[in-house]
């Protein structure tokens, strides 16, 4: 007997109409911030930067403790005019990282906007 769920098929291949609206949904918003859902239950935050037959690219954010302040600029609120590496003005600057992810389709079960205005 065929136990053939919506997600996943009997040899663990995602349900061919579920792949094609993830791949729509990439290409709608390309370059958008999205959240994603995997399998698993766990979401993902980041840029969509690319997609194909396989999965999505997205760029991540990376690096957000304040531990890279510390080192690259001097320390924290306070430094003054000229403290540390980043030039000071009492505040430390604040960027943030992004790396590039892969995410087969099969792993992702739906997208979401992370904010409403």
């Amino acid at each position: 007997m065929n136990n053939n769920n919506s997600q996943n098929g009997q040899n663990g291949q995602m349900d061919q109409a579920h792949q094609q609206e993830l791949h729509t949904i990439c290409e709608q918003y390309m370059n958008y911030l999205m959240q994603m859902q995997m399998n698993d239950g766990s979401m993902v935050e980041g840029i969509i930067n690319g997609v194909d037959e396989e999965g999505v690219h997205m760029l991540v954010p990376d690096g957000d403790n304040g531990d890279d302040q510390m080192r690259f600029y001097g320390g924290g609120f306070g430094g003054g005019y000229g403290g540390g590496y980043g030039g000071g003005y009492g505040y430390p600057r604040r960027f943030r990282r992004f790396r590039p992810y892969f995410f087969p389709f099969w792993g992702i079960r739906s997208f979401f906007f992370p904010f409403f205005f």
